[in-house]
């Protein structure tokens, strides 16, 4: 377990340009395309994170970007980040992404798993807002979380509509 205070890790992330950006560098991106693959074999692709590597890290960064380039619930504006890591990351300067469901696991079904239905979530975001939710019961806190989740909800379905979403989604079908 790490010694880091949790104020000290939002500060880190706060003083780190890359905080956001780190895991999805190409660089560091390898983690990531590990841990989306799991989710994708429970949806019924074959998809291995050697042998699908470049068109998953493509995937990634077009759903990141669809994201602002930040964890799915980032909110502007605060002296600090509101979004962070689990305890044991708190020693990182950068955001430890998770693969959230948009549609809960618990509630989706076999949809849960399906590519449109993930997104890259901060620790914090992943299980201590949306908590096991659907993204739509969320909306209910309004402010500038629901303006938020409307915000990004709306950039993804203008991505999933793109002939490059398409081209990318097609790599691995």
């Amino acid at each position: 377990m790490s010694n880091s205070k949790l104020i000290d890790h939002r500060k880190a992330l706060s003083n780190n340009p890359d905080a956001y950006t780190f895991e999805i560098s190409d660089k560091n991106i390898k983690r990531l395309v590990k841990t989306l693959v799991p989710h994708l074999k429970n949806a019924g692709l074959r998809v291995s994170p050697v042998k699908n590597h470049d068109e998953l890290s493509v995937i990634i960064k077009l759903l990141f970007s669809a994201q602002e380039n930040r964890p799915f619930f980032h909110i502007e504006g605060t002296e600090i980040p509101l979004c962070w890591n689990s305890p044991k990351d708190w020693d990182k300067s950068y955001i430890k992404y998770e693969w959230g469901h948009l549609r809960s696991r618990n509630q989706a079904g076999d949809r849960a798993h399906n590519l449109e239905n993930l997104g890259l979530y901060s620790a914090r975001c992943n299980q201590h807002i949306q908590t096991s939710m659907h993204i739509e019961e969320l909306m209910v806190y309004g402010g500038i979380l629901a303006q938020r989740i409307s915000n990004v909800l709306t950039a993804r379905r203008k991505l999933f509509e793109s002939v490059e979403w398409n081209n990318a989604v097609q790599k691995i079908t």
